[in-house]
């Protein structure tokens, strides 16, 4: 994305994983996001590692942009003006992606 160490605002964070591993954060950045055609300020907490995900939005975006997140559906509602905007997930693509971060890289195992 262009962003180097130097763009992060030094904040140690611990992040708790799935399987209850911790590690912290490296830092945070402060990103104008697009979603839905809505421009957002975006607050990221970035590690170092790898990930089967690009980002997670936390409960502070998701609130901040009054979005009803559905699993099942993989989708996102949110409203905007002039109605409600819907963001839908692609399960094949999601499927593949999470295959491709599982496979062995010349650095070891994912």
């Amino acid at each position: 994305m262009g962003f180097s160490e130097k763009d992060l605002v030094q904040k140690t964070v611990p992040l708790v994983g799935f399987s209850g591993e911790t590690k912290q954060s490296l830092g945070e950045i402060v990103i104008l996001t697009f979603v839905g055609g809505m421009k957002k300020q975006v607050r990221y907490l970035v590690t170092d590692g790898p990930s089967t995900y690009n980002v997670i939005l936390g409960k502070p975006s998701i609130h901040d942009m009054k979005a009803v997140p559905s699993t099942y559906h993989q989708s996102l509602k949110f409203p905007k003006p002039g109605g409600v905007q819907e963001i839908w997930g692609d399960q094949t693509i999601a499927r593949d992606c999470y295959k491709n971060a599982l496979k062995p890289t010349a650095a070891g195992p994912a």
